[in-house]
């Protein structure tokens, strides 16, 4: 499925995400019990999440994407790796937990917390691994550039 082609698919995702967050705050609001409360705000969060990334496939699919700064690319490396040692102990921390908790409401919601951890991990190492590694721009790709995939091959703007 080419994600260009479904941007009108994509733009009633983002929609519907916003009015389902919208209605779980509401339905929480009106739940004086604090483990559903913080259940269904947790999930209405995760439904903005959800919109937000609705929201830049459309703007992958759409929009020129700026390349990514040297000084970005030092920053995102520095502070990735110190975020991706954050979740690994926040990982460890709920796993402990869950090991000494045995109120099923309390494991209900540090289990909720530890699976959180767990996908900000794979997703900060993902990061690491696929984005914030540089791309060294070679001789063929300087020429592919030049020639092959400009419109003037080469000469002064047409």
């Amino acid at each position: 499925m080419g994600e260009g082609q479904h941007v009108e698919l994509f733009k009633g995702l983002v929609d519907m995400e916003r009015r389902h967050a919208e209605r779980l705050r509401a339905l929480a609001e009106r739940v004086g019990h604090p483990v559903v409360k913080a259940l269904l705000l947790g999930i209405a969060g995760d439904s903005e999440k959800h919109a937000l990334f609705y929201q830049a496939v459309i703007e992958l699919s759409t929009r020129y994407q700026p390349a990514i700064s040297q000084n970005e690319f030092r920053m995102l490396g520095e502070e990735i790796v110190r975020h991706i040692d954050t979740e690994a102990r926040m990982m460890e921390v709920t796993r402990e937990l869950l090991n000494k908790i045995s109120d099923p409401r309390v494991r209900l919601l540090i289990a909720a917390v530890h699976d959180d951890e767990v996908k900000h991990h794979g997703v900060l190492v993902s990061i690491r691994d696929n984005i914030t590694s540089e791309y060294v721009v070679g001789e063929e790709d300087l020429w592919n550039a030049i020639w092959r995939d400009s419109p003037w091959h080469g000469t002064p703007g047409g």
